[in-house]
């Protein structure tokens, strides 16, 4: 008895898993097609890509050598007296060049050998426009020339006569017959603090025989100072503070140099004064 019901127990059990085989063999037959269909889609999806992938591929190389791809516009900013047609001469750009290959450092260096323009930048814009963005040197100061007409002295030593005169804009440079002593002002002026540089109405050169660098310097508050060109900038720096020491009703000339001193003018005869 006990084997036969160890032999029913087994028959039952045997019994089960053939009921669970069938059962997954059920479930796999009802799957099969859904995977079939999902591979297909897959299938699909992929082939999609691929045929988009090859269409953008085919266009873009229609785009880039169709004139679609050449420049149309070209904006420039940052231009105070050098006219736009004149720095897109210099950047040599045209209807003719690829947007996507615009070779910018080339390009930025030819607008930047012009004397005004002391940097340039150059971007894409949208798909045909180029921005060119420049910085022009300031003006230092104005030399007066032989017709007594101001013209712009820039802070990097160049005279540039094509632009106009702001009157109180920059000092006057007076009696200036050498350009490289001109630009040398214009060198210490670029140094020079903003706070004293607006206070020079005009500078002379006026050189003598101990000192042939030396200036005449006329200022908006009706001082006059006697400096020289060798470390203007620096030995005008405490101009401000000396003058406040100044009796306003004197009348002589005040020496910036590296122990400043007013000489004051009398009627009988002068006196230095060291501050």
């Amino acid at each position: 008895m006990v084997l036969a019901g160890k032999e029913i127990q087994f028959k039952r059990k045997t019994g089960e898993k053939t009921e669970l085989v069938n059962k997954t063999v059920i479930d796999m037959e009802d799957k099969l097609p859904q995977l079939k269909e999902q591979r297909k889609k897959r299938a699909r999806k992929r082939l999609i890509i691929y045929i988009s992938v090859f269409l953008l591929a085919i266009v873009g190389m229609l785009y880039m050598q169709s004139g679609l791809s050449n420049v149309k516009n070209v904006e420039v900013s940052g231009n105070e007296s050098i006219e736009v047609e004149e720095i897109i001469q210099l950047s040599d750009l045209s209807e003719e060049v690829n947007i996507w290959n615009l070779n910018k450092e080339e390009r930025i260096a030819g607008i930047e050998s012009h004397d005004v323009i002391s940097r340039a930048d150059m971007n894409r814009r949208w798909f045909n426009t180029v921005y060119i963005q420049v910085e022009e040197y300031e003006t230092a100061a104005y030399i007066i020339n032989d017709d007594n007409s101001p013209v712009p002295l820039l802070e990097n030593g160049v005279l540039h006569e094509s632009a106009s005169y702001t009157p109180g804009g920059a000092p006057l440079l007076r009696d200036f017959e050498q350009q490289s002593h001109a630009a040398s002002v214009a060198e210490e002026l670029e140094k020079m603090n903003p706070s004293v540089k607006e206070r020079i109405s005009d500078i002379i050169y006026s050189p003598v025989e101990e000192r042939e660098d030396q200036l005449i310097v006329l200022m908006n508050d009706g001082w006059t100072v006697s400096s020289t060109i060798t470390n203007f900038a620096e030995r005008m720096e405490p101009y401000p503070a000396v003058v406040q020491e100044l009796d306003p009703d004197q009348e002589g000339i005040l020496h910036m140099r590296i122990n400043p001193y007013f000489e004051s003018f009398n009627d009988n005869g002068s006196e230095d004064d060291t501050l």
